[in-house]
């Protein structure tokens, strides 16, 4: 089930990326950070927004299917793209400062 583009994911800092089922953000910076967030796989199109607290992380699971899961994270002047395989090292999008960071973790 997906969420509305608009509705903005919880936030606790006992997050855990699972990794190659789930895209994991980080705030390492001073101050919040809300992003929008597209997931896309074989099709399939996943939008959510997520807020985040200075320190704080959340997740987001990627689509249902087979193929590489390509994630779009959008700010107000910032935008990362990546794309990966699940069961490999997922990506870490981490946003330091106004800054958003594409990182393996």
């Amino acid at each position: 089930m997906s969420r509305s583009p608009t509705e903005t994911v919880g936030i606790g800092s006992d997050a855990v990326a699972i990794p190659g089922e789930h895209v994991l953000f980080r705030n390492d910076g001073t101050r919040s950070a809300e992003f929008r967030v597209v997931r896309r796989r074989d099709g399939r199109v996943e939008a959510d927004r997520v807020g985040l607290a200075p320190g704080d992380t959340a997740t987001l699971p990627v689509p249902r299917g087979a193929g590489a899961v390509t994630v779009e994270v959008h700010g107000p002047d910032t935008t990362a793209t990546t794309a990966f395989t699940p069961g490999e090292e997922p990506p870490l999008f981490a946003c330091r400062d106004g800054a958003t960071v594409v990182v393996r973790d």
